[in-house]
């Protein structure tokens, strides 16, 4: 299987390729590919002839997305219906990486695949477009907070902030799943390889604040989970004045990947004692 990654800068990217190893044609970031060039797109499609294309592209600022909607489309949607032409065109089978902010956050339990779209933000809506021009023949890949792989992220930042006896503020109003892209991209390559069509959620396990995240970080790492170094705090509690609207519950369902019996991801904080072993290894 020959594998193309647009997008392969990014944390998610990166780990594509990584875990595809020598099954990747081609690993193209933004100044490889422009994927909002139609007739590049074009270029590198038929050149390269994937079996499998794995769109990581995106422009995911979502308050630039708020303040420049046309952007936002062009990059996250009609980019989308332009790699969908190519892929249609060689016959390879068409990953696109989505968001869980194509709902609108009210929900008090996770979203399955099936939920009635909503978006809040111009993000989101674009996202959604893109969605749609990826086509009923692609897999459309729904996932939310990811995390690196490859970088500390924001375990390395709490850990950071704990051994150094400084607090750090953490978000406590808004719910998610975290999802860990070494968990993530091995899921994404399988779901190419099976080309499985339609939209899959897929998350690691468990819904949490980023406090909550926060505590898990304190405890896999030795530290108190409930020390006051670990503030909660609310989006208005930040004090800063922000374009776009966030969902606050957008923890979702892998509805999907059960009935095709796979295993579960592995719960979030499974994966989080992973990264901190790893920090604490590095550093010993």
């Amino acid at each position: 299987m020959k594998v193309l990654v647009t997008g392969a800068a990014g944390q998610l990217g990166r780990e594509m390729v990584r875990v595809a190893g020598t099954a990747v044609v081609a690993g193209l970031v933004r100044a490889d590919l422009d994927v909002s060039d139609s007739a590049a797109v074009h270029e590198a499609v038929t050149g390269l002839r994937p079996d499998v294309v794995v769109n990581c592209a995106a422009w995911t600022d979502v308050d630039g997305c708020e303040l420049d909607p046309e952007r936002a489309q062009t990059v996250n949607a009609d980019a989308v219906g332009f790699l969908a032409e190519a892929c249609d065109e060689v016959g390879a089978h068409f990953v696109h990486m989505s968001t869980d902010y194509v709902f609108n956050g009210e929900a008090s339990t996770p979203y399955g695949e099936d939920h009635p779209t909503d978006p809040v933000n111009t993000y989101g809506a674009s996202k959604l477009a893109g969605e749609v021009a990826a086509g009923a023949g692609a897999t459309v890949v729904r996932s939310t907070w990811l995390q690196p792989a490859d970088l500390p992220g924001m375990v390395g930042r709490v850990v950071d902030s704990l051994e150094a006896g400084v607090s750090i503020r953490v978000m406590d109003d808004r719910r998610a799943c975290p999802t860990f892209v070494a968990d993530l991209a091995p899921a994404i390559l399988r779901l190419g390889a099976e080309r499985v069509t339609g939209v899959v959620h897929a998350t690691n396990a468990g819904v949490t604040s980023w406090h909550g995240f926060a505590r898990e970080v304190a405890r896999a790492s030795g530290h108190d989970p409930d020390t006051e170094l670990l503030v909660p705090v609310s989006e208005t509690d930040l004090d800063v004045s922000r374009p776009a609207h966030r969902p606050t519950y957008s923890a979702l369902d892998n509805t999907v990947l059960r009935c095709l019996g796979w295993e579960p991801m592995r719960h979030h904080r499974d994966a989080i004692a992973a990264v901190v072993a790893r920090i604490m290894a590095a550093e010993a």
